[in-house]
């Protein structure tokens, strides 16, 4: 007997109809079995955090005293809302559009727009006159992301938790503006230094997620850049399945707000409205508190150095770890073994500081082993070093998995020192009488 039945109009055998559909079914079950996460997860496929535990960041209404800011929130590693923290600052009232294009200066001072209001970092940025970007970023799809130009530092005071003699003299790291129409979205991603951020004009929406508890959870595929890959408007669930699990911090910033990020926190940024942020690096210490601190108060950004700005300006060489890599290399050729063992005692890519290799580090120098090794003969040789060089298609993404690799064993390194520095149980910079 012949079954059969209709489907649009065409008649097909069932039998061949259910060896389809198990054909289907079968990967779907397979990847229940292997503990993927189902494609119906709340939150698949939504914006980050849609459907996440979500916590409100700490609020606070003046910005307190240095040693009690570094006690509390950045020795703390907890981030905290100062409300109306920047109100002070000249550029609240100052910063409008005529203010800046009436400014000479703004003629000739070239900045960075990324020509994507949604990050992509890989997309190439654009040089443009500060004049030229301040007349076109309102019908533009681009943003400011570029050093508070020296005009315009006297208009924007330094956080007063910082207006202490050793932040100023040694930990200041760089300030930038962050300047749109609004609708930027940020990747999520992580910074190796404290942040204060402060909101001049239109409305942000930040995501926190802890970077202690959850450092195994959130996938920085991209270390060399601090970020991850996932679309932070669609997360998908399969491809970074353990997002899922993680919880976040949420707060909404006003104008005149600042904003405390703490150092290797991860966070996501959304704007809204014509928007201006100008936010302060600084260097991280564990257990730091700072001594020295009768500065005077409301000084302005233009009376301070900071460390980028100065090696920027020295021309330094980047260093083309490529090229070093290869410079292992001294008898012909290098087992694994050997590459390994070099790596772990090389000054330039493992610092000074003391750490205990151990099998997150073998990984990651297995990873760039197996990369550098082109003609896969299980050695890294001079002739491999010749065919990458030959090979500038296949150079480019080897060179991005060394960096990334690279990146992952500095981030690993500091994980312990931070966490040997962490165990002590009284900050050596303390002043006594305010413990």
């Amino acid at each position: 007997m012949d079954l059969t039945f209709t489907m649009g109009g065409n008649s097909v055998s069932s039998y061949l109809f259910l060896i389809c559909l198990r054909l289907v079914l079968i990967p779907v079950v397979k990847l229940s079995q292997q503990g993927l996460p189902s494609t119906n997860l709340p939150g698949h496929l939504e914006p980050l955090g849609s459907k996440n535990v979500k916590r409100s960041v700490e609020l606070i209404h003046d910005f307190l005293t240095p040693v009690e800011f570094f006690k509390n929130y950045a020795g703390a590693n907890k981030p905290v809302l100062i409300r109306g923290g920047a109100k002070l600052s000249p550029a609240v009232t100052k910063w409008t559009d005529e203010y800046f294009l009436s400014l000479p200066e703004s003629n000739d001072f070239n900045i960075t727009a990324e020509q994507r209001k949604k990050e992509i970092r890989t997309y190439p940025a654009q040089d443009i006159t500060f004049k030229q970007f301040v007349s076109t970023y309102i019908e533009e799809d681009i943003y400011m992301v570029n050093g508070v130009p020296p005009f315009l530092q006297k208009d924007v005071l330094l956080p007063p938790p910082l207006l202490c003699k050793e932040i100023v003299e040694d930990m200041l790291v760089d300030t930038v503006m962050w300047f749109s129409s609004g609708g930027t979205k940020s990747v999520l991603h992580n910074d190796d230094v404290d942040n204060i951020n402060c909101l001049i004009s239109g409305t942000k929406e930040l995501l926190f997620i802890d970077y202690k508890k959850y450092k195994n959870k959130v996938p920085i595929d991209f270390p060399s850049g601090g970020y991850s890959g996932v679309d932070v408007d669609r997360v998908d669930f399969v491809k970074y399945p353990s997002l899922k699990d993680v919880e976040y911090f949420n707060v909404t910033m006003e104008p005149g707000d600042c904003l405390f990020i703490p150092y290797k926190w991860y966070h996501q940024v959304r704007s809204y409205d014509r928007n201006i942020a100008v936010n302060v690096w600084f260097k991280h210490k564990a257990n730091f508190i700072p001594n020295d601190c009768d500065m005077e108060p409301n000084q302005t950004l233009d009376k301070f150095k900071f460390t980028s700005l100065e090696e920027d300006s020295s021309n330094q060489e980047p260093v083309d770890f490529m090229e070093h890599l290869g410079s292992f290399i001294t008898k012909g050729h290098l087992t694994y073994e050997q590459f390994e063992e070099q790596l772990k005692q090389d000054s330039l890519i493992v610092g000074d500081e003391a750490f205990v290799w151990n099998e997150k580090f073998s990984l990651a120098a297995k990873q760039i082993f197996q990369v550098l090794d082109k003609d896969k003969d299980g050695m890294f040789s001079k002739l491999d070093v010749k065919l990458l060089e030959e090979d500038e298609s296949v150079q480019s993404r080897v060179q991005s998995v060394v960096e990334n690799e690279l990146a992952r064993i500095e981030d690993l390194i500091e994980d312990q020192v931070e966490s040997a520095k962490d165990s002590t149980t009284e900050p050596e910079d303390a002043p006594k009488d305010e413990l």
